[in-house]
């Protein structure tokens, strides 16, 4: 092959890889919507903070063994898949594919027994047992997700990852009719906050066995009818069992540790409150709130991280062509781009908590929770795509030792605070903050070292920063001058659309973005020609 077919084909990978991080990037970012319509109304209506602290303390240990069971094993299915597709090995796909569905079906068995028959023990992790319903009825969605998650790397692995993103939306979908159907009338009939919680997360495993259900159809729909599968040999399926966990372990490690730190963080809180004195009910309760404030929190860091995430295909195409120049101003529009949209999300939640928490749940209490976890949603969007550089400059450790670190600085932090009867619930933000900066300064360190990268002032603090000062005191006079007149839910809506406004405004005129910048984004082209004809840029 020449040089130039070559350079064709990684450029035809590339792309493939653009529209298919597009994809999964909406199925995300739709997924997290019907997510955040199914537990608003959950904690408003049916369970309240004392039930979502249970459902959330379930969730997390639940996250871990989810995580531990399927992080790696599809990640290695699709690179293996795609290496036996690009050689037109079809048939060495199928066999790829068989062999790792039944390695999963193995491992969501042993998976679901371990979290059904484990679950007095994994509830008490906690330093309560109110959890453990809720986790035997989560315990099937572990097979499901396995099985699903054999189907999902193949088809990842065959640049098609409609049956992903269309599987996902399913499963949240699911999620949001039944669970809240299940715990309506398990609060109903049983009139317990943590067997309500039990009822809405069966709905979860509800999701998990109709995503199933629909990759499974899909597959027997797509799957090549004139295919000839020859079963491998013994020493055939080794080779490829041994590959398939070869690569999956070091993921697996490396993923575990995020969700691990989750599970540690929610112990150390959860038995801190009870140390200084807070009865189970109470604790769960405040931790309930807090759970609030990290559902808000988890829905721009999506959003974003997806615009910007939308470049690292082309710095990996950079880095595979060895042009190092390229792959290093794509690096910088990257982070520009996530530092300049994060940045007034992150003030304006924080600067309108209160009214946000009234609005949405109708309760403003313990507001200061997102008053600080809105400020952290700057330094996890940063995190998340400076991950996503490091990987695609081949450093996939560096981001698990830098996490590491910023889990002991998150889980310090709370030893420290969350003790203190004055500060209890409302140290927890604070640890997270103090984590993620950690975490966003170590990545940041090492994408210098690397790429000898300069962060200018003007590009990567003045201009940000003076967006976020313009966009907070704009939401924070806006909201003040028409909550004068009319209620909290125009008042709101209209401090965060007018306050959005004249970011928009201020961002054109201080230039925030070059003509390069934006061709990087999708439809930054067409974006470029409008800014153009206005003279904006």
């Amino acid at each position: 092959m020449n040089g130039g077919a070559i350079l064709e084909k990684i450029k035809k990978q590339a792309s493939n890889f653009v529209v298919g991080a597009f994809v999964i990037a909406v199925a995300h970012i739709l997924a997290k919507f019907i997510g955040a319509l199914y537990k608003i109304p959950l904690d408003t209506y049916i369970l309240g903070p004392k039930g979502m602290g249970v459902y959330s303390q379930a969730y997390i240990i639940y996250s871990w063994l989810f995580v531990v069971s399927t992080a790696g094993l599809p990640v290695a299915i699709s690179k293996m898949v795609s290496e036996a597709i690009a050689n037109d090995d079809f048939t060495e796909g199928e066999r790829i594919f068989k062999i790792s569905r039944k390695l999963l079906l193995v491992v969501g068995i042993i998976a679901f027994l371990i979290l059904f028959f484990g679950a007095g023990l994994l509830s008490k992790i906690n330093s309560s047992g109110t959890s453990r319903t809720a986790l035997m009825f989560m315990a099937p969605s572990l097979f499901f997700v396995c099985l699903s998650s054999s189907y999902r790397g193949y088809y990842q692995g065959r640049e098609n990852m409609m049956p992903t993103a269309v599987s996902e939306v399913i499963e949240a979908f699911c999620k949001l009719v039944f669970g809240l159907l299940f715990a309506y009338y398990a609060i109903k009939i049983y009139k317990v906050y943590y067997i309500g919680a039990a009822g809405a997360i069966l709905g979860v495993t509800v999701g998990t066995f109709f995503s199933m259900i629909f990759l499974m159809i899909y597959h027997g729909k797509k799957r090549e009818k004139n295919l000839v599968y020859t079963p491998c040999d013994a020493k055939k399926s080794k080779e490829i069992l041994t590959k398939l966990i070869k690569l999956a372990i070091p993921i697996t490690l490396g993923v575990s540790v995020f969700t691990l730190t989750s599970v540690i963080d929610a112990a150390t809180v959860l038995r801190q409150l009870e140390g200084i004195g807070f009865m189970e009910a109470k604790r769960d309760e405040l931790f309930g709130y807090l759970n609030r404030a990290i559902t808000l929190f988890n829905f721009p860091p999506t959003i974003i991280s997806a615009i910007a995430i939308s470049i690292v295909p082309a710095i990996a195409s950079n880095i595979a062509l060895k042009d190092n120049k390229k792959a290093i101003l794509n690096v910088k529009t990257a982070l520009k781009v996530t530092i300049l949209i994060a940045m007034p999300c992150a003030v304006g939640l924080s600067a309108l908590a209160s009214p946000i928490l009234e609005l949405v749940y109708s309760d403003p209490n313990h507001s200061f929770l997102l008053n600080v976890m809105g400020i952290s949603v700057l330094f996890v969007t940063v995190v998340q795509v400076s991950n996503a550089i490091l990987q695609a400059y081949n450093r996939p450790w560096v981001p698990v030792v830098n996490m590491l670190i910023g889990g002991i600085v998150k889980i310090g932090v709370n030893y420290v605070l969350v003790s203190r009867p004055e500060i209890n619930i409302n140290g927890a933000p604070i640890g997270t903050l103090l984590c993620y900066i950690t975490v966003m300064s170590l990545n940041l360190y090492q994408i210098k070292k690397i790429t000898g990268l300069k962060f200018g002032i003007k590009d990567f603090i003045i201009k940000p920063l003076s967006l976020g000062i313009v966009t907070a005191a704009v939401a924070i006079y806006s909201y003040s001058f028409i909550s004068s007149l009319c209620g909290n839910f125009i008042s709101t809506l209209g401090a965060i659309s007018i306050a959005a406004i004249i970011y928009v405004i201020f961002f054109l005129l201080i230039k925030a973005l070059n003509r390069y910048d934006l061709s990087m984004l999708p439809k930054g082209d067409k974006i470029t020609k409008v800014l153009e004809r206005f003279k904006l840029i």
